[in-house]
């Protein structure tokens, strides 16, 4: 997009906003119009933001490519949806038990083999898997340190899971 589109899209964007804002608003007092034209150049700050970091994740995927990436989704999301599913159920079950007895660790695992984005794709998964979070993930030489907590001792298991998965559909894709 050069630099003409883009002062058009901003242009035609805070158009549209300020619009909805006065529309939705219904004060057309002085103040109220200051605040909505605020409000609008605020959000398309925000919203350009929000395209530059679309940009910026498009430019460190293309090491992999569109189509790559595509097969990387087509693979990858639906696995992590039902691991995601599995855990919900398994967390339920823990905690509808008579005798709640939970005990949380809080682990550091050492990651081979990652680059920048398999570490992100693995941090992030184990995050939204319930029962599960990354609290940390530090890059110390050619290792990643990963700090979690975990709900109990029995989701280390499934912590490495997801880490073999994402690496290995990484490593499909190249």
């Amino acid at each position: 997009m050069n630099l003409r589109q883009k002062i058009k899209f901003f242009f035609l964007s805070f158009i549209i906003l300020f619009f909805l804002w006065t529309v939705l608003s219904g004060y057309f007092e002085p103040f109220f119009v200051l605040c909505g034209i605020f409000s609008s150049i605020f959000t398309l700050f925000i919203f350009k933001r929000l395209i530059d970091a679309e940009s910026a994740l498009s430019q460190i995927l293309n090491g992999a490519g569109k189509l790559s990436f595509c097969k990387l989704l087509a693979k990858y999301i639906p696995w992590l949806v039902c691991q995601v599913i599995l855990s919900s159920i398994y967390v339920t079950k823990k905690v509808l038990q008579a005798k709640l007895k939970l005990e949380p660790i809080i682990i550091l695992k050492k990651c081979k083999g990652h680059n920048d984005k398999s570490i992100t794709l693995f941090a992030n998964s184990v995050t939204i898997t319930p029962g599960t979070l990354t609290i940390d993930v530090v890059r110390k030489q050619q290792t990643y340190l990963s700090t979690m907590c975990l709900m109990d001792k029995s989701l280390e298991s499934g912590v490495s899971e997801i880490e073999n998965k994402v690496l290995k559909i990484l490593r499909s894709i190249k």
